[in-house]
């Protein structure tokens, strides 16, 4: 008797678990098919892929789907979802229909940005030099430049008009999300004369709009606001392979590189639209040997794209947080012989205090003292690390960090 009654039991549970896992797919076909293309390149994506695709495609006429997109817009109007692009539909409800479960971007299958004009903010993408003269490099890619320079002169900006903060965009992935962000948050915080607007997605980056399209995101994320510098610290995640019309791009092979300039081109042509000053700010060294020549790599052909642009400058940051030979360094020693970690530990991201060694100047390039805005350029964008640690040693007593 118990032996039968066991058996119904583990019968009714299995019933149970069907029930619900067929809800999942019903309710959920589109987000599997996310999940799916989330996944890095390898075997597993290359089973789930057309698995969830054909789920997918059988279930789309049931409707399920759309019923579902207008829950999500409706459950984004009461505060639900960061998303800034749901965020942004959710207030236009005549784009509601426009909303599909599985985040495309034409650039993700398309190798020319040129051809994406019709995709999300593509169509606004402006006539931009860098952009140009990407596309029309021989064989439609610019080549690597050799090393990228070691120190970058920041151009001055025009003095802040009386009554009008200059609005600055922080934009990337937790490269800008962690450190950066909340010191020029926090310094700019009782500064009239800027305003800061966030625009950063921990997680994300230029190689798989798939996953996160930055075209269709930076846009919501920047709303009615028209900034008048950009600054982006992004690429930690790109050093992955992606598909391309169904074929798999190793990471670092011809064809990636080829793709990935062509986005980056893409998304610096979208940050310079309206004619803010662009400051792309290169990723710092890494603890991981095998990581930092990623790094290294998407460093200079990031640098190569963004150089050929008159509006924007890549800034190096190795000569304020590397060490003597521009590698890793984790901890500096100040003046008083104190040791600050500069660095998260994990190895990749600034701690806040080396955050402050890049804050201290791109603050006082933002809003330089008088008799810094006569047009002359301000030596502090090419100083050594070692001459912004005195700052950074204020900034640990201002926020309590330390004793005496």
């Amino acid at each position: 008797m118990r032996s039968v009654l066991l058996t119904q039991s583990i019968r009714k549970m299995a019933l149970v678990i069907a029930g619900f896992l067929a809800t999942i797919v019903l309710l959920e076909s589109d987000g599997l098919a996310s999940w799916a293309n989330h996944l890095e390149i390898g075997a597993l994506r290359t089973v789930a892929v057309p698995v969830t695709a054909a789920v997918q495609k059988t279930l789309h006429p049931l409707g399920v789907a759309a019923i579902r997109d207008h829950a999500l817009v409706a459950l984004a109007r009461v505060g639900w979802t960061d998303d800034a692009a749901l965020l942004a539909k959710a207030a236009n409800p005549s784009r509601a229909g426009d909303l599909t479960g599985v985040p495309t971007s034409a650039s993700a299958n398309c190798p020319n940005p040129a051809s994406t004009s019709g995709s999300g903010s593509g169509a606004n993408t402006p006539d931009h030099s860098a952009h140009n003269l990407f596309l029309n490099a021989p064989g439609g890619r610019t080549p690597l430049l050799g090393d990228v320079p070691k120190t970058t002169v920041l151009a001055p900006l025009p003095p802040v008009e009386p009554g009008k903060p200059r609005v600055v965009v922080l934009a990337g992935d937790s490269m800008m999300a962690v450190g950066l962000s909340a010191e020029l948050m926090r310094e700019a915080a009782g500064n009239k004369d800027l305003r800061i607007v966030k625009a950063f997605r921990s997680g994300t980056g230029l190689a798989r709009p798939e996953v996160f399209n930055w075209m269709d995101e930076y846009p919501a994320m920047l709303g009615k606001e028209k900034p008048d510098v950009v600054i982006v610290a992004i690429g930690a995640n790109d050093g992955q392979g992606f598909v391309v019309d169904r074929k798999v791009l190793p990471y670092g092979s011809e064809d990636w590189r080829k793709v990935y300039q062509e986005r980056i081109a893409e998304f610096l042509a979208m940050v310079e639209a309206g004619g803010p000053r662009v400051v792309w700010i290169g990723l710092p060294p890494m603890r991981g040997h095998i990581y930092d020549e990623k790094i290294s790599d998407l460093n200079r052909i990031t640098y190569t794209v963004v150089s050929q642009s008159p509006q924007a400058t890549w800034w190096n940051t190795v000569s304020y947080v590397g060490d003597d030979a521009g590698k890793y360094r984790e901890f500096v020693t100040l003046d008083d012989g104190q040791s600050i970690r500069i660095r998260s530990s994990d190895g990749i991201h600034l701690s806040d205090e080396g955050a402050g060694l890049l804050t201290t100047v791109l603050l006082k390039w933002l809003d330089p003292p008088p008799q810094a805005a006569n047009g002359s350029t301000d030596a502090s964008a090419t100083a050594p690390a070692v001459q912004a640690l005195p700052a950074v040693k204020h900034k640990r007593h201002a926020h309590g960090k330390t004793k005496g």
